[in-house]
C-alpha cells in the first residue's frame, strides 16, 4: 500500500532535494533545497506520483540491499503520492531527528547534541505543513 520498501540510506550528510513537479500544490513556489537528513534508497512499487526527489548512486554501508548501481536510475523519491483503492498515500521521507543517545548502535555513546536534520530547513516546514493540510482537509 505504501508504494516503496526501504532498503537503506547513505551516511547522513547534506544533499540536494529537487522539485519533480514544480506546479504541484504540495511544492508550488519551492525551489530545490539542501538538507542534512537520511536519504531513503527504496524498492519502488508504483505507480507513484513523485513530487520531490534526490539523487544517489552507490553503496549504503551497513545495508545489504541499499545500493544504487551505476547503470540504475539514481532518482530517489523524497515526496510522492500513490493511489490505493478509494484513497491515496502521501509519503514524505524527510524529517529524521537523532537524539544524543540514538547512535549507541554505531559505537557512539553520546552524540553530544540533538541532530534535527531537515527540521531547521524552511522548505521542509512548508512542505510538511502542506502535507498535513492535504491529509486533514483533502487540499492544500
Amino acid at each position: 500500500m505504501l508504494g516503496s520498501q526501504f532498503l537503506g540510506h547513505p551516511p547522513i550528510e547534506p544533499y540536494r532535494v529537487e522539485v519533480t513537479q514544480p506546479d504541484h500544490p504540495l511544492v508550488a513556489g519551492i525551489d530545490p533545497f539542501d538538507v542534512g537528513d537520511e536519504l531513503y534508497v527504496s524498492e519502488l512499487h508504483g505507480p507513484l506520483d513523485v513530487v520531490l526527489h534526490a539523487r544517489h548512486r552507490g553503496l549504503c554501508r551497513g545495508f545489504a540491499e541499499g545500493h544504487v548501481a551505476d547503470d540504475a536510475d539514481d532518482a530517489q523519491p523524497v515526496l510522492y503520492l500513490r493511489r490505493h483503492g478509494a484513497g491515496e498515500v502521501c509519503y514524505f521521507t524527510l524529517g529524521h531527528c537523532r537524539g544524543r543517545f540514538d547512535v549507541q548502535d554505531l559505537g557512539v555513546e553520546d552524540l553530544g547534541r540533538t541532530d534535527r536534520g531537515s527540521w531547521t530547513t524552511p522548505e521542509f516546514t512548508t512542505v510538511l505543513d502542506r502535507c498535513l493540510s492535504w491529509a486533514v482537509y483533502g487540499s492544500v
